[in-house]
């Protein structure tokens, strides 16, 4: 849905290198309800955005599925973030202190400060700092952003062959929000931490416990689930601890 949409296309291929990286298979899931009626599904996938350096090391993450507009305000904002972050005598430095602000502004108030579009500041590169690039977030109402609150044409279940209506999934906005208000500050506190990540560092931490899928768990948190009704032990699979020390 994000992806085929011509303006945050156009953005991300004018301002951004995409790539595509899977972290794991997919599972998918069969019913056969028997006299040819098969129900086939994917389960518990999810997606993190990753704006990077050109280095590779970690800006910030955008996690989970973000409703259009505002999946495209903080592609713009990531992408300010990046141009100040480059320009300073000590990245690791500013890009920590980015994040510790980002994650207070989001427990105090939740909702993380908005980035300031400046002009270009390299002739004073010192000067850049979370002091002159972050400012408290407007009114959204006011600034007619949209939330799971205010979004209009609220769709319950929508017909997945129709992207236009995809838009106004109610999951989406929700979802959104979700990211806004909870999981960004989840990851602003991981890479506060770690500011000179790579994907590779924190990708697993970030799946696990902001996305809540363990990609190192084969059953992704289903195996209660999928095998708690099941009547033959002997055909049960080993529990994730007991796969981790088999191949530890």
């Amino acid at each position: 849905m994000l992806f085929s949409d011509e303006v945050i296309a156009r953005v991300i291929n004018d301002r951004f290198e995409p790539v595509w990286v899977s972290v794991r298979d997919v599972p998918t899931v069969t019913i056969d309800f028997g006299k040819g009626h098969k129900l086939t599904r994917t389960l518990h996938g999810n997606v993190a955005t990753y704006v990077l350096t050109a280095d590779g090391t970690i800006i910030d993450v955008l996690p989970g599925l973000y409703e259009s507009h505002q999946y495209l305000s903080q592609l713009n904002q990531l992408w300010w973030v990046h141009h100040y972050a480059v320009k300073t005598p000590e990245p690791a430095v500013f890009l920590a202190d980015y994040h510790n602000e980002q994650s207070k502004a989001i427990k105090t108030s939740g909702k993380a400060k908005v980035v300031k579009p400046f002009a270009d500041m390299s002739k004073m590169s010192i000067e850049i700092s979370t002091k002159t690039i972050l400012r408290s977030p407007v009114n959204l109402k006011a600034a007619g952003a949209t939330s799971a609150a205010t979004a209009p044409e609220m769709i319950e279940r929508p017909d997945f062959s129709k992207p236009h209506q995809l838009k106004h999934w109610r999951k989406i906005y929700e979802d959104t929000d979700v990211n806004e208000h909870q999981r960004r500050g989840q990851i602003h506190r991981i890479l506060a931490n770690r500011p000179n990540a790579k994907p590779d560092d924190v990708t697993k931490e970030i799946y696990r416990d902001v996305l809540h899928a363990d990609i190192d768990d084969p059953y992704l948190g289903l195996q209660e689930t999928l095998f708690r009704d099941y009547p033959f032990q002997e055909d049960r699979p080993p529990t994730p601890d007991k796969i981790s020390q088999k191949h530890g």
